[in-house]
């Protein structure tokens, strides 16, 4: 069988709806469409408006540069405010319902560029109409330090000098935009209070940043400050992170998520009250013991309540917590709930909805959860045949996966694919990746191997110390599993990963012939030197109890590039060039190691890309390499 190449060219270049957004009066909800371009390798996005009581969506905008642009409502729900970014340049543009536009012009502002980093981005209306509240990098020196002494090693894209700060723009004024918070510190996540003189903000304060924002380990506060920036004050300080606040709608009480413990670098987060006049803080999660999800703040509700995504197990549930009572699950159709926004008079829900086969799209909830509407922009019928089953350990863990299969009979290979973290977990989202190698005729295995969030924070610490041990053999577990209950077990089988994903597809390698060939992208090999370069050193601190110094035999011991001796598994390795997080020696150092041991490798760079390999024609590229790679190498199982 032949790579189809258009098939994946159109997987990827199906549009996504998300990020929807009330109108402050209600009735209306903005949401953005993102439409990539494979072949331009860039991405455009449209901005949507549904009438909620005629249940009809029309195009208000489209040709934005860029995914998922900024937005927000005037207060008066007849305005969108928009930030657009396109070669180097940032507007920002107000754009009324009938269309009309009015470009705010930046080029006298005193800062860099606009913050875009989906966690300190900040893009607010003032309650009183006047002011627009956006987060942007201070200007780069003219004349930048030579040499550089202590630089950041920033892996989320956060800049080696420039701070991200909060900054006002005065509507009807003539004067440049202002900063409002300190240019020691990144700041951001800005909300208004209901005066409209007062900002609410997140930022790390303690003198202690590692990849700024990719461990929530850190002490990061909640602040507020003036309109005038003259009055910096902590709110919520500790010695863990509480991050994504949002004010009640009364105006009293703010919910924020709150990191009950230092751990690892994604523990769960609880969702968390405190009165904006004083007291204590009081978790309304901690007795779940699961982790709300951190890719948006809580939304409030007229009634007094929060909703907030929980991730259980796969799903992400869609919770409804207050104060005087346990949180209590609404019942979606869909079991991955993500992005919620309530409207402040019905009560309404709108979020992104989606399963494993069910591309995302914006939903329309009853305050109870029952679907109103849905929109349909994705357009893609998914082939894959669904199948979660847990198995049980013979320590007692339970393990959770998800198999995707395609419909012919048998598959032409079965292919283990392991998710990063190892914090993270493989959720009940769509991947076109996945999809891509259904219809190539492959079966996929993703486990939830210990350590995965989702399953209770016992859960997510039992690998600690022991990477490449209990977890690894919870992969092979899950493919056995399957392999036995499809009645496939003569099956070719195949690995391939991201991050944590990627250190166990090289540890595989090294320690089984069991796969015809292996793919390890941007993949941890050698934890010692690994711990030098990374942004995130307090990564090898937690997994490994203590640095190469303190724990040099148990770091070297679970070091894939240590056990490279005697394999023989035809192995792609794929690094981003600019990967700070895991560095791109990392892969370099793996790919000399196999070529040293006579096995059969290429090593792929991607440019211009970080940790996570984003370019729609790279994507493309990646999963097409991935697959034809295991079309060249299928007869290799042993």
């Amino acid at each position: 069988m032949e790579l189809d190449h258009s098939t994946v060219r159109a997987l990827f270049q199906a549009p996504t709806a998300t990020r929807p957004l009330w109108a402050p009066q209600g009735r209306r909800l903005a949401y953005t469409v993102a439409i990539p371009n494979v072949e331009a390798n860039n991405t455009s996005s449209e901005i949507w408006i549904l009438d909620t009581e005629r249940l009809i969506a029309e195009k208000l905008v489209g040709g934005i540069p860029g995914s998922g642009p900024s937005v927000s409502w005037s207060p008066d729900g007849d305005r969108l405010a928009v930030v657009e970014s396109e070669d180097q340049t940032d507007r920002i543009v107000l754009i009324g319902l009938d269309g009309t536009r009015r470009e705010i012009d930046l080029a006298l502002a005193a800062h860099g560029r606009l913050a875009t980093h989906a966690f300190f981005r900040t893009f607010a209306w003032s309650p009183t109409a006047d002011r627009l509240l956006y987060t942007a990098y201070d200007p780069a020196p003219e004349n930048p330090p030579d040499p550089a002494v202590n630089p950041r090693n920033d892996g989320d894209g956060l800049g080696e000098v420039e701070r991200i700060r909060l900054w006002v723009h005065d509507l009807g004024g003539t004067e440049p935009p202002r900063p409002i918070t300190s240019d020691e510190f990144h700041s951001g996540a800005g909300v208004w209070l209901r005066d409209g003189q007062t900002v609410m903000f997140v930022s790390n304060r303690s003198g202690r940043e590692e990849g700024a924002v990719s461990n929530l380990t850190q002490p990061f506060g909640i602040w507020t400050t003036d309109v005038a920036g003259s009055s910096e004050r902590p709110l919520v300080v500790g010695s863990n992170a509480a991050i994504a606040p949002a004010p009640s709608r009364d105006g009293r009480r703010i919910a924020f998520l709150a990191a009950p413990m230092m751990g690892p670098h994604s523990v769960n987060m609880e969702l968390t009250t405190v009165d904006l006049a004083g007291g204590h803080p009081r978790s309304l999660t901690s007795g779940l013991d699961r982790s709300v999800d951190t890719e948006a703040p809580p939304a409030p509700a007229p009634d007094g309540s929060w909703i907030v995504p929980v991730m259980d197990g796969m799903r992400n549930a869609l919770m409804q917590a207050r104060d005087d009572r346990p949180p209590t699950p609404l019942a979606l159709e869909q079991p991955h709930a993500s992005l919620p926004d309530v409207d402040c008079h019905s009560g309404e829900i709108a979020c992104v909805t989606q399963a494993a086969t069910v591309p995302p799209e914006v939903e329309l909830l009853s305050p109870d959860g029952r679907t109103r509407w849905r929109s349909t922009h994705q357009g893609v019928e998914c082939e894959a045949r669904p199948r979660i089953w847990t198995i049980e350990c013979e320590d007692g863990l339970a393990i959770e996966s998800l198999a995707l299969a395609p419909a012919v009979t048998p598959p032409r290979g079965v292919i283990l694919w392991p998710h990063g973290g190892p914090h993270s977990r493989t959720a009940h989202e769509y991947r076109p990746e996945s999809e891509a190698a259904v219809r190539h005729g492959f079966a996929v295995v993703q486990p939830n191997f210990r350590g995965s969030h989702g399953y209770g924070i016992d859960f997510v610490l039992a690998d600690r110390m022991d990477l490449g041990g209990g977890d690894y053999a919870d992969c092979l577990a899950a493919l056995d599993s399957w392999l036995a209950t499809a009645d496939h077990d003569d099956l070719p089988a195949y690995i391939t990963g991201t991050s944590y994903g990627g250190y166990l597809t090289a540890w595989a390698v090294g320690h089984t012939h069991r796969f015809a060939a292996a793919v390890a992208v941007n993949a941890v090999t050698n934890v010692e030197s690994f711990f030098g370069q990374t942004d995130i050193p307090s990564w090898v601190y937690w997994e490994f109890g203590g640095s190469p110094l303190d724990q040099r035999d148990l770091i070297r011991d679970r070091s894939p590039v240590q056990h490279l001796a005697g394999t023989r598994t035809p192995t792609l390795v794929v690094h981003s060039e600019e990967d700070r997080r895991v560095p791109i020696a990392q892969g370099l150092e793996l790919h000399a190691l196999l070529l040293a041991a006579g096995v059969t490798t290429k090593f792929v760079r991607y440019p211009r890309e970080y940790h996570r390999i984003a370019e729609p024609a790279h994507r493309v590229d990646l999963i097409s390499r991935t697959l034809d790679w295991f079309f060249r190498h299928s007869r290799n199982a042993a």
